[in-house]
């Protein structure tokens, strides 16, 4: 009796290609999102710049250069605008990454299930005697799927620390332009 069904193979060689498909599609749905991203971000930039230009040639006198000159300076604008993008794309990246990162549990599980009812299959089957050996198996078997599930756990830890260290880092990078930005402004006037 041989213990590969040939219908459970191409089932499983069916499933790791439907993966590999919907993976592909979430990466290039990811890559479309963040060139609009990009692009966005810089017809923006380049209207603000054209805007700026815009100003530069209608000043007439000294005091409108002065007035032109605090408005093009002021870091806080560019600077929040970069934080946004950088969170944006952050986001966006992540988003990515946990889509494609649920769809590679759910192959893992759908894979593990099917090494356990080998198993099985390879316990019931297997010789008078052989119990020792299948044992030991199955128990390698549960071994290697605790392992996974640490190291999944410890992933998603680590990424939740980062996460939260990311968004700690942009508020307060923030929160420091912002008050740049009055402290500048106030000293100006």
């Amino acid at each position: 009796m041989s213990f590969l069904d040939t219908e459970k193979l191409q089932s499983a060689q069916q499933a790791n290609l439907d993966l590999l498909q919907q993976i592909s599609s979430k990466v290039f749905e990811g890559v479309e999102q963040l060139s609009q991203l990009q692009f966005k971000t810089l017809r923006a930039s380049s209207d603000d710049q054209f805007g700026s230009i815009s100003k530069l040639l209608s000043v007439r006198d000294p005091q409108s250069f002065a007035e032109w000159q605090t408005s093009f300076t002021q870091p806080s604008v560019q600077t929040e605008r970069l934080l946004e993008f950088n969170r944006q794309v952050y986001e966006l990246m992540s988003g990515t990454q946990s889509e494609i990162a649920k769809l590679a549990e759910r192959q893992v599980e759908a894979s593990a299930k099917q090494v356990q009812e080998l198993v099985e299959e390879i316990a019931k089957n297997a010789p008078a005697g052989t119990e020792p050996v299948a044992a030991v198996l199955k128990s390698t078997l549960a071994s290697v799927g605790s392992v996974y599930e640490s190291a999944q756990k410890a992933a998603k830890q680590a990424a939740e620390i980062a996460e939260n260290g990311i968004a700690a880092a942009a508020s307060a990078a923030g929160q420091a332009t912002r008050e740049a930005g009055k402290a500048t402004g106030g000293s100006r006037k």
